[in-house]
């Protein structure tokens, strides 16, 4: 039997849970248990028998022999934690939330992916003994062949009063999103689960989202409803602050009703279930379920299937990129409740990347000094003064800066500034090139009247060598009509000018047929080796300094990324 040499990260409340499951689990052996707390980390050593605690994670995936690593911390510390396993390419099973936001869950994924590393979200509710069960009545056609609904009511009771989560998990009073972010994802998957591979899939979801409770931050009250690829619906009602009658709340946290063309299965909050055949009165329904661990075992089972298929080489059921449907239902319930409208999940829910795509202002930059000018131990406050020549770093010329009568900067229209930009990849470059119209030529039929333009050329990455100014690729006069007489609106480069610095008469005669020709200049972009597509939302805006000839920007790049790929 093959043991496969695991390391635990996290030692909060939950990770008791995982703890637990591992001791059960003959083929996995804990080698440690680190914590950045490292008390917690040995005491979690003393009770389960691990071979060492630690404190650093990252070093100890560097320095262990391991098959996997069990993430069971707070979602802002995932990506480092995946990114550092798989380096070495070894496994993660990851405690959801997978991460803050879409964009970092993504990062996540394509990390794993992109390392050839496997990833499994924890996510033990579908592993709960009774859905597991209600699946497979489903599947065996005990409710009929067709799915018609499913309901879920869930009233842990655990969310009342001023105290609210303070004695088990307390970072839940400050999470701007609450309720749907840490428990509806759950049953967002169970649902997918129970529905089907196929026809489970969400096509929309509507929500509306309250907060019941004012001693804490995000929503703590939903009312989700979701439409099946297959026709279904599902409804989740769902709030932390009122109670239900159960014995255990938290056993099943509620109860459900899944409906079908031949009768209807109902989970009860003590595990049971009842089969209600068309036409027939109720019955239960004999299976297996314990009181062990957290809800019926389920992080024991979540485990299980984890060491399983990293065993069998099969595909985990809650693998990163299939996790990432999930996800995808859960931002479309957020932007609901903001609209007050369904959202249709794979046509209408994007989610935004944004990449900074400007260089550092310090003391090593051309054209910049930072100085101390108050300290919080003399004045109070910290306060540093800014000296900045105006065309330093990324920056925005004013037409002014090569012609006499040009507009200042103070009044450039801000239209240009901000809107969708071309990315146009014209990697590798030489030193010193001369840029003309062919380098574009696969653009001709694309480029149009009002469009913003940056050329990639990845010269930010010579930013403090002598080559950065003295040999700087250029856009020739040339290329400089052909923009003016496409009708490009802006255009962003890479180098600290369009033009040879060291020339004057090229420097003149490029910027002011760009000016002419009413194109901003944006110079100095940083980063655009970051961006994965060719088209993305683009914005610098210039400071309104009265008579400037240019000022620098932050400039950035916004990524529409659509969720369901």
């Amino acid at each position: 039997m093959k043991t496969l040499r695991g390391m635990c990260i996290g030692a909060g409340y939950f990770s008791q849970f995982h703890f637990d499951a591992w001791q059960r689990i003959p083929e996995v052996e804990i080698v440690a248990i680190c914590d950045s707390d490292e008390a917690k980390a040995s005491r979690a050593v003393e009770s389960f028998a691990a071979a060492e605690a630690c404190n650093d994670a990252v070093a100890a995936i560097e320095r262990l022999e391991l098959d996997f690593v069990d993430i069971i911390t707070p979602p802002p510390s995932h990506l480092g934690l995946v990114e550092a396993a798989a380096r070495r390419s070894v496994a993660v099973i990851c405690q959801k939330p997978l991460a803050p936001n879409f964009s970092t869950a993504r990062e996540i994924v394509t990390t794993a992916e992109r390392h050839a590393a496997r990833l499994m979200v924890h996510e033990n509710f579908r592993f709960q003994p009774w859905h597991r069960e209600i699946k497979r009545l489903i599947d065996a056609g005990a409710i009929g062949a067709k799915l018609h609904n499913i309901y879920f009511r869930c009233r842990p009771g655990d969310g009342w009063g001023d105290d609210a989560y303070l004695a088990r998990q307390p970072y839940f009073r400050h999470m701007p999103r609450f309720l749907v972010h840490e428990t509806g994802v759950h049953f967002i998957d169970t649902f997918r689960f129970l529905a089907g591979e196929m026809s489970g899939e969400i096509v929309d979801a509507h929500a509306v989202l309250r907060r019941l409770n004012p001693a804490i931050r995000g929503e703590d009250a939903a009312l989700l409803t979701f439409r099946f690829a297959g026709g279904a619906t599902g409804v989740w009602d769902a709030n932390r602050c009122n109670e239900s009658n159960a014995d255990d709340p938290r056993y099943t946290f509620g109860e459900m009703l899944v409906e079908g063309s031949g009768g209807s299965v109902r989970l009860h909050d003590d595990g049971r279930i009842t089969v209600q055949p068309l036409g027939e009165p109720e019955r239960e329904h004999e299976y297996s379920h314990v009181r062990r661990g957290f809800g019926g075992d389920c992080v024991y089972f979540t485990q299980r299937h984890f060491v399983d298929r990293l065993l069998d080489g099969q595909p985990f059921e809650t693998s990163g990129r299939d996790y990432l449907n999930t996800l995808a239902v859960q931002e479309a319930c957020y932007r609901s409740a903001s609209l007050n409208r369904p959202i249709a999940v794979a046509a209408e829910q994007p989610t935004r990347r944004f990449v900074d795509i400007s260089l550092t202002i310090d003391d090593n930059l051309r054209g910049a000094t930072i100085a101390p000018a108050k300290s919080r131990a003399v004045d109070g406050w910290n306060a540093t003064t800014l000296s900045l020549y105006s065309h330093c770093g990324t920056h925005m010329d004013a037409p002014r800066h090569f012609l006499d009568d040009g507009a200042t900067i103070d009044q450039q229209s801000l239209d240009a500034c901000c809107g969708p930009a071309w990315v146009i990849d014209l990697t590798p470059v030489e030193p010193r090139e001369l840029i003309g119209v062919q380098r574009l030529a696969a653009w001709t039929d694309r480029i149009q009247a009002g469009d913003r333009l940056l050329l990639r050329t990845d010269w930010h990455r010579r930013v403090g060598s002598k080559e950065y100014r003295d040999a700087l690729p250029r856009i020739s006069p040339e290329l400089a009509q052909w923009l003016v007489e496409r009708g490009v609106a802006l255009l962003g480069v890479e180098p600290p000018s369009v033009a040879d610095v060291n020339d004057l008469d090229e420097l003149t005669e490029v910027h002011q047929t760009l000016f002419r020709g009413g194109i901003v200049i944006v110079e100095g972009l940083a980063n655009l080796d970051q961006l994965s597509g060719d088209l993305v939302e683009f914005i610098a805006l210039p400071l309104r300094v009265a008579g400037g000839d240019g000022t620098p920007v932050r400039a950035i790049a916004v990524e529409t990324i659509r969720i369901n790929s």
